[in-house]
């Protein structure tokens, strides 16, 4: 018996490679998704697309996760710069402060003992000065209590006295500048030295403070860089574990596709049908075999368990021989 069978999905190809059924043909029809939905496969391929998509849309969202993480930390990078540099600069300052401080009591003491130092050998110095004055003034305060004198002798006496006054102040004075000016020439090789050793633990200080700058600079932009690495790195792997779930779901709906066409051959080829439309819509009379495959799915399904129970059987004896 001559038969034909056509498993198309779409209308017009179905048409163009056919044509219009003649009226001593026998046609059927089957409700593809139906009959697909009684797969008993069915329901493992769609869980398989569900875990592919949710793993999809994971994938974009780490995609976009990702990507505004790596501006972020641009961002990120930036602010942690200018609070890095704040903070060296404030601890420079206080160091400086801490070592200028340090030094100032240090010289503070080297004065002193020179100051020490200068007192005593100007104290002979400073006895003739007083000794001078001494006298000079223990006699016009003597005559000022003792002797009578009319009023103008005695505002001479007074202004005298406050003359030889003055001039003792005066060369107090002179003394004291001189013994400071002693003190500073003593102290001036000292003073350059600390000038010196300030400076150098400034420029000591600055070199720690931009090496500091340099290593952070240099981490972070070793993890911006590294950044799209690790991002096409973490893509890279969801996308070979999508492109397996893929394969996975392609060869599931060969295997269920190639279940339904034999199903339907068969049926086809038992009934005498030339013709079986997957869907159509002209006022064409055809047998709804929907039910049938489904039920010849299920017995292609207790078949191929049984077929693998025998195989497991038969190779049961031979691993135990082994």
């Amino acid at each position: 018996m001559r038969w034909l069978l056509i498993l198309v999905t779409g209308l017009a190809l179905l048409l163009s490679s056919c044509g219009k059924p003649g009226s001593g043909e026998r046609i059927a029809v089957v409700n593809w998704e139906k009959a697909l939905e009684g797969h008993t496969q069915y329901a493992l391929l769609q869980k398989q697309k569900e875990e592919y998509n949710l793993l999809l849309d994971k994938r974009r969202e780490q995609e976009i996760v990702g990507r505004t993480q790596m501006s972020s930390l641009a961002r990120l990078h930036q602010l942690k710069l200018r609070s890095r540099q704040n903070f060296l600069s404030a601890d420079f300052m206080t160091r400086m402060a801490e070592k200028q401080a340090a030094e100032q009591e240090q010289l503070k003491k080297l004065s002193n003992q020179y100051a020490e130092e200068v007192d005593k050998d100007l104290a002979a110095d400073e006895k003739k000065l007083d000794e001078h004055y001494r006298l000079r003034i223990f006699n016009l305060r003597i005559k000022l209590d003792t002797v009578r004198m009319l009023p103008a002798e005695r505002e001479k006496l007074n202004a005298e006295l406050k003359a030889v006054q003055a001039a003792r102040e005066r060369d107090r004075m002179l003394l004291m500048q001189h013994k400071i000016g002693l003190v500073n020439q003593r102290m001036q090789p000292h003073v350059d030295a600390m000038r010196q050793r300030l400076d150098a633990y400034a420029r000591q200080l600055q070199a720690q403070m931009m090496d500091s700058l340099k290593k952070n600079a240099e981490q972070d932009a070793s993890a911006l860089q590294k950044a799209p690495g690790a991002l096409k790195d973490l893509l890279g792997s969801v996308d070979e574990e999508l492109d397996k779930r893929q394969q996975g779901i392609e060869s599931l709906e060969t295997a269920i596709k190639k279940d339904m066409e034999s199903v339907v051959a068969k049926l086809a080829k038992e009934r005498g049908y030339t013709v079986v439309f997957h869907k159509y819509r002209t006022n064409v009379s055809a047998d709804d075999i929907t039910g049938d495959v489904i039920a010849g799915l299920k017995k292609l399904e207790i078949r191929e368990q049984a077929v693998d129970a025998l195989s497991k059987k038969a190779s049961a004896p031979a691993a135990d021989k082994k």
